[in-house]
């Protein structure tokens, strides 16, 4: 049943049931649409979908994907980065590792960065001339994606950032082949070959992802949020700063506009959002929180917003934030419990409905 849901072909597939804008209603993303070179993801009645004819498997698409609905049939990005944060050679290139640059997204390169012991560099000479790079749009997507990168780990005090520059390596001699690749390189191409063929290749030991069913939350998350907690030294005693990103945000609530229907916290894809148990309000875990911005454009009294305030702490620890708590009361009309703000107790809907229709409870006396 849940494959009725992915489009593939031989080297790329798009799972609809992952994807925002097939899922959520109110939801607009079009990053896939608007950076696919071969204008391959288009809309089929009126469902997003992969035009498996027009697609060629160029990845460029994956990483800009805030919940992994896209997949390269040959490259993962999650093992990747587990292996060349191993690796001797501190060079990412299109022409080495990787399908293409924008196949991995800014939670990858952060993760590389805290995982490897030493620099990390990128090698972009190759993009701007790229026959993916359409209208250099995926040159573009890659240095913003290397900038937010840089200002991620800005943000949670780490030293590291990603160069723009190759570094010079040279790869060590092997008597087995006299040269060359490094053993771990050659195993990583024999892998993606390997997966590229339907062949089963050496495994990556990926037990630091293991999620329970009820997890929603990008494996890309988990890598990143795992790679600070290994560096959570760099913290600094002062946690919180000022700063928002494209693949998480803080968020508030307007408690006097809130009107506890829950439905922020419901339509939530990652459960960034949650109810209190005893439904008087709701938490927000800044670690889970994908700023896909369903929760904004869904609640109707417009009492959600996005802060610009990040704490790499709350956000490493899925630690559990207050946004708004509610007092109860009983309706004296309807007795249904409602968050009262004080004045008479008369829950929104009634208090409407009486405005609205007040002349309907006039009385003949009045009338006189």
């Amino acid at each position: 049943m849940r494959n009725e849901y992915v489009v593939a072909n031989d080297l790329f597939a798009f799972d609809y049931f992952k994807c925002l804008r097939s899922e959520y209603a109110k939801n607009a993303c079009s990053l896939c649409i608007e950076l696919c070179p071969e204008e391959a993801m288009v809309f089929d009645r009126a469902r997003l979908t992969l035009d498996t004819q027009k697609c060629t498997g160029c990845a460029a698409c994956m990483g800009i994907c805030p919940t992994e609905a896209l997949a390269s049939r040959s490259f993962d990005a999650e093992s990747f980065v587990l292996e060349f944060a191993e690796g001797a050679d501190p060079n990412l290139s299109c022409k080495e590792n990787v399908p293409c640059l924008a196949a991995l997204s800014p939670e990858h390169y952060v993760s590389i960065a805290l995982r490897r012991e030493g620099a990390t560099a990128c090698d972009l000479s190759h993009c701007a001339e790229c026959g993916v790079n359409r209208e250099g749009r995926v040159y573009e997507t890659i240095t913003a994606m290397l900038d937010e990168a840089d200002r991620f780990l800005a943000a949670m005090g780490a030293d590291e950032r990603i160069g723009r520059e190759p570094i010079h390596y040279e790869a060590p001699e092997t008597a087995e082949e006299g040269g060359g690749p490094d053993p771990a390189r050659r195993a990583l191409f024999r892998k993606l070959a390997g997966a590229a063929s339907g062949e089963e290749g050496p495994k990556t030991d990926l037990s630091e992802l293991a999620v329970d069913e009820e997890e929603r939350q990008p494996l890309k998350r988990l890598l990143l949020k795992n790679a600070m907690k290994k560096r959570a030294d760099a913290f600094g005693e002062e946690t919180t700063r000022q700063a928002a990103f494209s693949f998480a945000v803080g968020k508030r609530i307007d408690a006097m506009a809130c009107n506890n229907c829950q439905e922020c916290a419901m339509f939530c894809p990652t459960g960034a959002l949650s109810v209190l148990k005893d439904n008087t309000g709701i938490v927000f875990q800044s670690g889970k929180c994908i700023a896909c911005g369903i929760c904004n454009d869904i609640c109707q009294p417009r009492a959600m917003h996005d802060d610009d305030t990040f704490d790499p702490v709350d956000f490493a620890f899925d630690r559990m934030a207050l946004l708004v708590k509610h007092d109860l009361q009983m309706c004296e009309e309807c007795k249904v419990a409602f968050p009262y703000k004080g004045g008479e107790k008369i829950c929104d809907r009634c208090r409407d409905f009486r405005d609205s229709y007040s002349d309907l409870f006039t009385l003949a006396k009045d009338l006189e």
